[in-house]
């Protein structure tokens, strides 16, 4: 994720999502109430008798009631009311409408007030996500971009030509060669998710190289992927795929799973390092026996000042707060203990 925009003064803040595991995160910053800017199209009823009804690309501006993460595609989805937009003469005000927003599409988020620990959990999730992410080849029979995907963007580190030419383009020991070169290279990543995307049998016939000389020790995951184009353009149509967002998406759960499997292992144990519900967790906060705190979406989004006055206590206080959505099991089994939990340093009373 990047930040395009941060004004203070305007109380508006402009990002782009440039992973699938971005997108959840965006979503728990955004309130009801808030004011979202974005590009969409819109049904438009005709004027006169016999006249058609047509679609027409728009920028809107609406007051948010709700928002929805689609992991498969990935993508959000921000209703809410129409108070703004262009062109102005096909505006309908405080119409229902939904904007959907994918990858690298800008987000604009404007709040009446920005809390501290938003902007500095808004921050601080930009800085982690400059780390690279995954690494990625993105081929065809005659050349491979090698891109580093980072949850900031893309950057193309290197370009392999295949070398190949007249009778030598079908010869196996051209690409054995062009094979070998980047096993080398995609071995000798520290990264362990490498993403081969491309057109053709050829990053098939890659897959099945690697696999038969992936190493046993730190092995590594292969996500592989059909895309119509190479390059940059490639690995951005590789990522908006449901089977990599899928995926990827595992990474996330995984955390949050352990963090919840931690949760449950201190109740079943009884041993007085846990908290639930409300007034639990809020006493294990101010009492500075919490080091951890765990909110459901559901939570987050029904109980909007609880939520968000704890989060700002825990973000002047130094305390990790992680926001587990109740698609996914983790967040189902939290929801269960009310939708709120703490892994505490000690028992207290």
């Amino acid at each position: 994720m990047r930040i395009l925009r941060l004004s203070a003064v305007e109380k508006r803040i402009v990002v782009e999502c440039h992973s699938s595991e971005d997108f959840p995160f965006v979503a728990s910053l955004i309130r009801e109430g808030d004011l979202v800017y974005g590009e969409t199209d819109r049904a438009i009823k005709p004027k006169e008798a016999g006249q058609k009804a047509f679609r027409l690309p728009m920028t809107l501006l609406i007051k948010v009631n709700s928002t929805e993460v689609d992991e498969s595609t990935p993508s959000l989805r921000v209703s809410g009311s129409i108070e703004e937009g262009s062109p102005a003469e096909f505006v309908e005000l405080h119409a229902h409408h939904s904007l959907v927003f994918g990858l690298y599409t800008p987000i604009s988020i404007t709040k009446k007030e920005w809390l501290s620990h938003e902007i500095e959990k808004l921050k601080q999730y930009e800085k982690e996500s400059q780390k690279p992410l995954y690494f990625s080849v993105v081929l065809d029979d005659e050349e491979a971009h090698l891109i580093q995907v980072s949850g900031s963007g893309l950057k193309e580190v290197g370009l392999i030509n295949a070398q190949r030419s007249g009778k030598q383009f079908k010869s196996e020991g051209s690409e054995e060669k062009y094979f070998s070169k980047l096993s080398e290279i995609i071995f000798a990543s520290p990264l362990p998710t490498i993403i081969l995307a491309g057109p053709g049998f050829t990053r098939e016939s890659l897959v099945k190289y690697l696999l038969e000389r992936n190493p046993k020790t730190n092995p590594k995951q292969f996500l592989s992927v059909p895309t119509t184009n190479t390059g940059e353009k490639g690995i951005r149509e590789a990522l908006s795929s449901q089977s990599i967002a899928k995926a990827l998406g595992e990474s996330r759960l995984v955390k949050e799973n352990a963090l919840m499997q931690e949760v449950l292992m201190h109740l079943g144990k009884d041993d007085g390092l846990c908290a639930y519900g409300f007034s639990h967790v809020e006493r294990s906060v101010k009492a500075g026996a919490a080091y951890v705190v765990l909110l459901s979406s559901q939570f987050d989004r029904l109980s909007r000042e609880k939520s968000s006055a704890l989060q700002e206590y825990c973000h002047q206080s130094g305390i990790q707060v992680f926001i587990l959505d109740v698609v996914h099991d983790p967040g189902k089994q939290l929801e269960g203990l009310s939708g709120i939990a703490s892994l505490l340093r000690y028992r207290f009373e």
